[in-house]
């Protein structure tokens, strides 16, 4: 059932919960709003429902046990500067790494519009490549490494870069999927 359908259905739901319609009964005003919401126009719909935010906070949170303590970045200068990333052509991100620490962690979400989507994903994959060629040093810090991964799923961009970044990437998928 589509969302203007929904709708139309609530609106009904309310009217006679608050006692509006009482001269008709419940089987014409639910006929009358079905009939609207069938024959008007479709709308465009939102094509994302959850911000990056939302989608990494949801993700991170279900792991919080298994992760070193992050920290969400929302300084420009060190998106910019020290992550590289050009923020331009994003639509919204979410940017998570960890706290001072021996443990290599980031968890970067970016939604770009369709003709952004491949610059996205090169910035991605440098970040990436940057992370397993010169970051990692200690054992554990080669490992987040190795298991890292990039990808996009309906829009969203993202890199993964800790020891069960798979985890994480089937949850990401599942929240926006889901939403």
């Amino acid at each position: 059932m589509g969302i203007t359908k929904k709708a139309a259905l609530l609106t009904a739901a309310v009217m006679m919960l608050s006692g509006c319609g009482k001269t008709e009964d419940t089987t014409t005003v639910y006929n009358s709003m079905k009939t609207t919401a069938e024959t008007k126009e479709p709308q465009e719909l939102e094509k994302y429902i959850i911000t990056c935010a939302e989608v990494a906070y949801r993700t991170i949170s279900e792991y919080e046990n298994e992760l070193p303590n992050t920290m969400e970045v929302t300084d420009e200068t060190m998106i910019s500067d020290v992550l590289q990333y050009d923020m331009s052509i994003a639509e919204d991100y979410s940017v998570y790494m960890q706290l001072i620490s021996t443990d290599l962690f980031e968890f970067t979400v970016i939604r770009a519009a369709e003709e952004n989507i491949d610059a996205v994903k090169l910035m991605l994959d440098k970040r990436l490549n940057y992370l397993r060629e010169q970051a990692a040093y200690y054992p554990s810090q080669v490992a987040a490494a190795d298991a890292a991964l990039t990808g996009e799923i309906n829009g969203y961009c993202y890199l993964i870069c800790c020891e069960n970044a798979a985890d994480l990437q089937k949850r990401l998928m599942f929240y926006v999927l889901r939403n």
